[in-house]
């Protein structure tokens, strides 16, 4: 009898062991498998996109996470040192990473695996040469340029048509259309204001008409025919940070 308690006493232990070493397993795989989440990216590669900066990284979270491994062509205008490039390349594990600038980052960005071309993005001959290079249908097309009303706007008057059905067209910085806070005359706001971006937006919204005096009467008619959401949205930072985000028709 006192073999037989001894037995069943080492077999009651060994299936104790087996059990913890499976559940300690199970663990260490899903923390393994876990990807690193916007905010992180963002921090990691030091964007103004992130809480201590603009802050629009809450909006992006909200927007393109539940769209992570389905984004197959992300083109955002301005480069400077890369930094949303990458963090847009190491978020969605699909996707093509697009950009532009008026300097050329070549040969950085080959070595990081993102796409860039050298073009004035209120030029459309320059917007078309990368169009023709490249291709379109992009699932986002984010503009986080030069931020002068003109550079805003002809951008977003042209590309739009190069935007998928269903996709994201997003201006950043349109604070810079409020003199107040940034009276740099580089973003070319004029006396009045009847040419920033920010009227542009705000009048569409109140009347769902496009009206601009950089937009040609082709593109104005096309954004009215195929806007389907705009959201304009304003954190209280010290940068006041404003940005749009504009949906397309899912069928132009």
């Amino acid at each position: 009898m006192t073999k037989l308690k001894y037995a069943l006493g080492i077999i009651i232990c060994v299936i104790i062991a087996s059990c913890s070493v499976v559940k300690d397993s199970g663990n260490s795989g899903s923390n393994k498998g876990e990807r690193p989440s916007l905010d992180e990216l963002c921090a990691k590669y030091s964007s103004d996109k992130c809480h201590q900066a603009h802050n629009f990284i809450h909006f992006y979270d909200r927007l393109l996470s539940p769209q992570r491994d389905s984004v197959k062509r992300f083109f955002e205008i301005g480069i400077l040192n890369g930094a949303s490039h990458l963090m847009w390349r190491d978020f969605f594990p699909q996707a093509e990473i697009f950009g532009i600038d008026l300097k050329d980052y070549s040969i950085q960005a080959e070595k990081d695996g993102i796409n860039t071309f050298v073009a004035d993005q209120s030029s459309r001959i320059d917007l078309q040469r990368f169009i023709n290079k490249f291709g379109g249908n992009f699932d986002v097309i984010l503009d986080d340029g030069g931020h002068a009303m003109d550079h805003q706007q002809v951008s977003f008057g042209f590309l739009f048509q190069f935007l998928k059905p269903g996709g994201y067209y997003i201006i950043e910085d349109v604070h810079t259309s409020l003199p107040v806070y940034y009276p740099d005359p580089d973003f070319k706001v004029n006396e009045t204001g009847s040419n920033t971006t920010l009227l542009m937006i705000e009048w569409y919204i109140r009347s769902s008409k496009m009206v601009s005096e950089y937009l040609t009467k082709e593109e104005m008619a096309y954004l009215e025919k195929n806007i389907e959401s705009i959201e304009l949205t304003y954190r209280t930072t010290r940068l006041h940070s404003t940005m749009c985000i504009i949906q397309k028709k899912f069928e132009e």
